[in-house]
């Protein structure tokens, strides 16, 4: 299934499984067999929708899954090498400092409402890195995409623009100089002139640093726009695989034609729109099943 790029693996995923509680005594398994590998300077996309497990793999990739004995993690996640499944919170944390930058769909939850921008670019900034921290935060922020950066670093988060609090993540993520960036859902909530410019901006992040990229989207025009290869998820699982170029010209899983369907009819004049049909959801599932 797995379609590998040659070079070194930043990352390689085997048999990833999650188990998440959903009551008191019940659990479901969110994640299920999921393999794949991004190699260095490559850009990967995870695609699927609401409810495929495309954000709990990329959540699992970088350590950031609840603490709690009753979300169980299966399988080989190694980052730069690094088995990131069974390690303890400080050596997740410190592949998440050096290595990983996550960019997440809601940045109002993920900034500090109470902490000026620049403090909080220059959190990200490694202390052992020195040189002038203003200096760097403001070279982040400008490299994000945000004009005059000096006065965005004493705003406040509450101050900005939802485009504007979304590059600032992007200016956060890229001031660690990782190698792998993982990004979230990253314009959902974006109209569409505010998202192509916060996807020009982390396009020019990750082409100056060279860094590899996952991108987690449902927009399948945003993967076919930034990446090299894609996997598809449905119900935890990767269904099809490839080069980008290939999945969406020539998609052989029905799940995905069924993706590039909806694509079409909600931007083909005259054409009505399209949902997957039960009857089609429940050849899936059985196939899934057997699978199994």
């Amino acid at each position: 299934m797995d379609d590998v790029t040659e070079g070194r693996a930043i990352l390689d995923v085997r048999d990833l499984q999650v188990f998440l509680p959903t009551g008191a005594r019940t659990e479901i398994e969110a994640v299920s067999s999921v393999s794949l590998h991004v190699a260095d300077g490559e850009r990967v996309g995870i695609v699927g929708e609401s409810g495929s497990g495309k954000s709990v793999t990329g959540r699992a990739i970088a350590g950031l899954l609840p603490t709690s004995p009753r979300v169980r993690v299966n399988g080989s996640v190694r980052v730069a090498g690094i088995e990131m499944v069974g390690a303890g919170r400080a050596a997740q944390e410190k592949v998440r400092g050096k290595t990983v930058g996550m960019i997440f769909q809601d940045p109002l939850t993920f900034l500090n409402p109470t902490m000026k921008i620049g403090r909080q670019v220059a959190e990200s900034i490694p202390r052992s890195r020195g040189g002038d921290r203003q200096a760097e935060v403001q070279r982040f922020l400008a490299q994000a995409g945000l004009e005059d950066a000096a006065a965005l670093a004493r705003r406040f988060p509450h101050e900005l623009s939802g485009g504007m609090r979304q590059r600032v993540l992007i200016a956060i993520a890229i001031a660690k100089l990782p190698e792998l960036i993982i990004a979230d859902e990253p314009t959902t909530a974006l109209d569409a002139t505010v998202q192509q410019r916060v996807l020009q901006t982390l396009d020019d992040a990750v082409r100056t640093l060279g860094t590899s990229l996952i991108l987690i989207s449902h927009d399948l025009a945003v993967v076919a726009q930034m990446t090299d290869r894609v996997y598809v998820m449905y119900r935890g699982r990767v269904v099809e695989s490839g080069t980008t170029a290939d999945v969406l010209r020539a998609p052989r899983h029905p799940y995905t034609q069924a993706l590039l369907t909806s694509v079409r009819s909600l931007t083909d004049d005259g054409v009505p729109l399209y949902s997957i049909p039960p009857s089609l959801r429940r050849s899936l599932d059985e196939e899934l099943t057997h699978a199994s």
